[in-house]
């Protein structure tokens, strides 16, 4: 009888830490990154993001940052439960910019972006629809 309470127990203690996200929420999916989104970060409310499923490439995901007039794009791939995608000035040659996305909900997206060699930017976002 020991043994199954004890059993029991690391079952069910393995499959809460290894279980779907909360409310059924998985962060390492397409869907939880592809949409258009909105910055709700303080004084940083005019950036937008909008990330789509690249057909051309198996997994990947485009992405495009815009604001202050200059928009970034970019792809790359879901790294873990994050969005890691390199980043271009449009009309420049060169990836100087990453984005690390992570989406704790479905409705917000949190992301580091890095512009070359300037600090890094957190940003907030929402889904602008």
């Amino acid at each position: 009888m020991r043994w199954v309470v004890v059993m029991a127990l690391l079952c069910g203690t393995i499959g809460c830490a290894v279980g779907p996200a909360k409310n059924g929420f998985e962060a390492s999916t397409r869907e939880a990154f592809a949409g258009e989104w909105r910055s709700v970060t303080p004084s940083l409310e005019f950036v937008r993001l909008s990330v789509v499923s690249r057909s051309s490439e198996m997994g990947a995901l485009g992405a495009r940052l815009t604001f202050s007039g200059v928009a970034w794009e970019g792809s790359g791939r879901i790294e873990g439960d994050s969005l890691v995608a390199g980043m271009t000035v449009v009309g420049a040659s060169t990836s100087s910019s990453v984005i690390v996305a992570r989406a704790p909900d479905p409705h917000t997206l949190r992301v580091r972006f890095r512009p070359g060699a300037a600090a890094p930017l957190d940003l907030e976002f929402v889904r602008e629809h």
